[in-house]
């Protein structure tokens, strides 16, 4: 994605967007004055539907032909924006538009904008050319909003962005290739692009922050638990060295010592585990969780391998002194007590 700003004027765009499309390396282009993923790019605008009362703010973005293309924008209903025709007092609304306006057969459908002028407001007829499927175009925090697509014929036929796909493997070369001809035709301008899937994961930079902090000090809290396992385990096993030999002479099986010695820690873990299952519940889904307007579920297999998890590093932990135990001579047991 190719980012101009506003000096560019709007024959330069479309030259330049007839040049990219020469290029072996790209698949598709389109120019438009807004992405997904940067919130700043949308704008508001009041639509009354014609024979209603009511009054509705919506999201909007203004796109030029060939954008639903190249970021793979699903019709619903009617047509996309064209060359061939005037469209620029012409809108498509997404499905969350629709329903909110409740409007059971939107094409066709006049909606009135009420714009402000220094003379008084005036009252601009759109019509609904198409529906659109619903596409998260801010985060995955929020819903899907109203969002109503205008053409940039109402807006010169401009755009701040060039989107552009490009064949797989080519990157370098397409962006190589992008930056001469931009060189070529506006040197004044300075050369900035940007991938899509990079700034809509810049969204969430710091849900990635907080995902590393809490696996470096879960790793710690881990460590520091296992340490203090296995130092227990191995002052429990100091305390029960005689009954350990005891049980052996009377032909106490390798497998049953090792058993014996880890059920007493088992037990903790379940306690442990019962405690703090709630907590946790209670964190993710009302603190973290709620976040998102589109978000898992904590289902019950994600409970059951984290409780298996513990329980696994725990036995690890504690088998070495359970195991080492177990083989001891019998004899060299009841002496030592």
């Amino acid at each position: 994605m190719v980012e101009r700003g506003f000096g560019l004027e709007a024959p330069m765009v479309k030259t330049m967007i007839e040049e990219i499309k020469r290029m072996p390396e790209v698949v598709s282009v389109a120019g438009s004055f807004a992405i997904p993923g940067r919130e700043s790019d949308y704008f508001g605008i009041q639509f009354q539907p014609e024979g209603s009362s009511e009054i509705l703010t919506t999201k909007s973005m203004v796109i030029a032909d060939g954008l639903a293309e190249v970021l793979g924008f699903e019709l619903v209903e009617g047509r996309w924006f064209s060359e061939e025709m005037n469209d620029s007092l012409n809108v498509i609304l997404n499905e969350a538009a629709v329903k909110v306006m409740s409007l059971e057969n939107p094409i066709g459908r006049k909606l009135i904008d009420i714009q402000e002028r220094p003379e008084g407001n005036i009252a601009v007829p759109f019509t609904v050319v198409g529906v659109v499927k619903d596409f998260n175009f801010i985060s995955l925090r929020d819903k899907v909003t109203p969002l109503a697509i205008q053409s940039n014929e109402a807006f010169g036929q401009g755009a701040q962005y060039f989107v552009t796909r490009v064949k797989a493997g080519q990157i370098p070369d397409a962006i190589h290739a992008i930056e001469t001809k931009w060189k070529e035709l506006v040197p004044a301008e300075p050369f900035k692009f940007s991938f899509l899937d990079e700034n809509l994961d810049a969204q969430y930079k710091s849900e990635r922050q907080s995902g590393k902090l809490f696996a470096v000090f879960s790793g710690l809290a881990i460590f520091v638990s296992c340490i203090g396992l296995f130092a227990l385990s191995a002052y429990i096993t100091s305390l029960r060295t005689k009954e350990i030999g005891v049980r052996k002479v009377l032909g106490s099986s390798v497998a049953g010592v090792v058993i014996l010695l880890s059920k007493d820690f088992t037990k903790m873990i379940l306690i442990a585990f019962i405690l703090a299952v709630p907590v946790a519940w209670y964190v993710m889904e009302h603190w973290w969780l709620q976040n998102f307007a589109y978000r898992i579920n904590i289902s019950l297999w994600i409970i059951l391998v984290s409780g298996l998890s513990a329980l696994m590093i725990a036995w690890i932990t504690v088998s070495y002194q359970s195991i080492k135990a177990a083989i001891q001579n019998p004899v060299g047991s009841l002496r030592s007590e």
